[in-house]
């Protein structure tokens, strides 16, 4: 269901509060596969992005900045969840592994500002 969710959300007719309510729908479902099956790499990959794409939503601004941080560690620990799993999927490790380096950058970056 969370891919149906994300896949939905792609469009570029669609306006933002149906994109976002799309999203939610697509990470709560991500959120209860691994809920029900912690193995499921592509799962997890699924909720780090999900996860980053909402926080691409929020401002720059300094309130919002611990905010991003936040959603930034949530979708790192999700990528190690996939990382950590004994599983033969190569994709999604793959994705994971570039992610998390994509994601440490965003951070180093944030910590210069």
């Amino acid at each position: 269901m969370g891919a149906i969710y994300a896949m939905q959300g792609k469009g570029t007719a669609i306006n933002n509060e149906l994109k976002t309510e799309l999203r939610i729908n697509a990470k709560d479902a991500f959120k209860e596969a691994v809920n029900y099956r912690p193995s499921l790499g592509s799962a997890w990959v699924n909720l780090a992005l999900l996860t980053l794409a909402e926080g691409k939503e929020l401002g720059n601004s300094s309130s919002e900045q611990s905010k991003v941080e936040n959603t930034l560690k949530e979708a790192r620990q999700c990528c190690e969840r996939a990382l950590g799993l004994d599983n033969d999927d190569e994709q999604s490790r793959a994705l994971a592994n570039k992610l998390v380096v994509d994601i440490d950058s965003m951070m180093k970056q944030m910590r210069k500002l």
